[in-house]
């Protein structure tokens, strides 16, 4: 044995994820290392760099096409990263939609992968890559479909530029899952109380550097979904509006919207607080915001 394997055993480094293991979250792969974490949209590419530490720190966004701006730009992303790791959130050539009735066999996500027609049957388009968000309390599912050529180009920029990909993820989905998790712990935490008031239904509102996704649910079952990518560019919310208007027309007094949004989140909250005066607005931004949870898992 090698001297530096013994080193590597003492100090327990040889019991750490690989930067390249995505078994395993990005905060686990990244212990003691720099990182990079990247949002493409269509009007440039933001980025938020990860310290040693694990502390989110150096902000930054730069307008244009992905491989124009790591063209001008690359050198300098890489030395925000240890060793040039990014983890990269798209949101752009990819479809969100509400089905039913898909297999929920045990590592369903991992034959997704694999062999998707073994789970979504006649639904399975070629040249698709997918991901699943199940409803615990009923049998609808929201699936998401992204281009895979759109993947491979990203991967081919990326290498390009010299930088690594440690991870791709739609930033509108995980934040979806994200909102959707913590809609079902407040459920439990609120049953828990034994409350008897209805906690009505609920129009979650997932906006993402322009694109958005809404879902709205009744009595645990999700009734409704829309999702449009690259729909607004900062305060031009219009097109947002007229998206918005049929649904939440049909909310009641006792009903309530969520909101998970990116930066452009205050016009967003300032759009709905206009069209649903009386409806009840909880904004869970802050603390699931895109940035903490490309770190975390």
């Amino acid at each position: 044995m090698k001297l530096s394997d013994v080193s590597k055993v003492l100090s327990f480094a040889s019991f750490r994820a690989e930067p390249d293991d995505s078994s395993y979250s990005w905060r686990k792969r990244f212990i003691k290392r720099k990182s990079l974490l990247l949002s493409l949209s269509r009007d440039g590419v933001a980025w938020k760099s990860i310290s040693k530490e694990g502390v989110l720190s150096e902000t930054g966004l730069a307008e244009g096409a992905l491989k124009d701006v790591l063209d001008d730009m690359g050198a300098e992303l890489s030395e925000l990263s240890d060793g040039g790791w990014c983890s990269v959130s798209i949101n752009q050539r990819y479809v969100i939609s509400l089905e039913t009735n898909l297999t929920r066999k045990d590592a369903s996500n991992d034959v997704l992968r694999a062999t998707p027609r073994a789970i979504l049957g006649s639904k399975t388009e070629k040249g698709k890559r997918y991901s699943l968000c199940h409803n615990p309390e009923s049998n609808t599912s929201a699936l998401l479909a992204v281009d895979e050529e759109y993947i491979k180009e990203i991967e081919k920029i990326f290498k390009s530029s010299g930088l690594k990909l440690g991870r791709i993820c739609c930033g509108v989905f995980a934040m979806l899952e994200e909102t959707l998790h913590q809609i079902q712990k407040a459920k439990r935490e609120y049953e828990e109380k034994k409350n008897k008031e209805s906690l009505g239904g609920i129009l979650s509102v997932i906006s993402c550097n322009g694109s958005v996704c809404i879902l709205k649910s009744h009595s645990d079952k999700w009734t409704e979904l829309r999702s449009r990518v690259s729909l607004f560019s900062g305060e031009n919310v219009d097109s947002l509006k007229k998206i918005l208007s049929p649904m939440i027309s049909e909310l009641s007094g006792e009903d309530q919207i969520v909101l998970n949004s990116t930066e452009e989140g205050s016009y967003v909250k300032g759009l709905l607080g206009d069209m649903a005066p009386h409806i009840k607005i909880n904004d869970i931004s802050k603390g699931s915001s895109l940035w903490k949870l490309m770190s975390k898992y």
